[in-house]
């Protein structure tokens, strides 16, 4: 049985001196786990984030910051120079594909 689907529209916003203004506010913080989708535009400073970030995916370039240990989760859809990333990588994994094509963790770490 197929099952209707129900297009929505969200629209994201911040306020800024009681004007609404469309995107995301440069000082974005607090728990993302409920975010998910292209971040291709997001940019600034990632230090105040933590959450899972599974569903996210696209170009992190223009991310900076310390990552938190309380940021988790699948990011092999993220992609982009993370050389304005920093933060404790013991978690960092690489799946068991990356290792037969043949990529090293430790050539990945700065």
């Amino acid at each position: 049985m197929k099952k209707q689907l129900i297009k929505k529209e969200y629209e994201l916003y911040h306020i800024k001196d009681g004007v609404k203004i469309e995107g995301v506010h440069p000082r974005l913080y607090g728990n993302v786990s409920g975010l998910s989708g292209e971040v291709s535009g997001l940019s600034g400073d990632v230090s105040g984030l933590s959450g899972e970030v599974s569903g996210l995916s696209g170009d992190v370039s223009v991310l900076s910051g310390e990552v938190s240990s309380e940021l988790s989760g699948e990011v092999s859809g993220l992609s982009g120079n993370v050389s304005g990333l920093s933060g404790n990588l013991d978690a960092c994994e690489i799946t068991n594909e990356e290792r037969e094509k043949g990529v090293d963790i430790k050539e990945l770490i700065i």
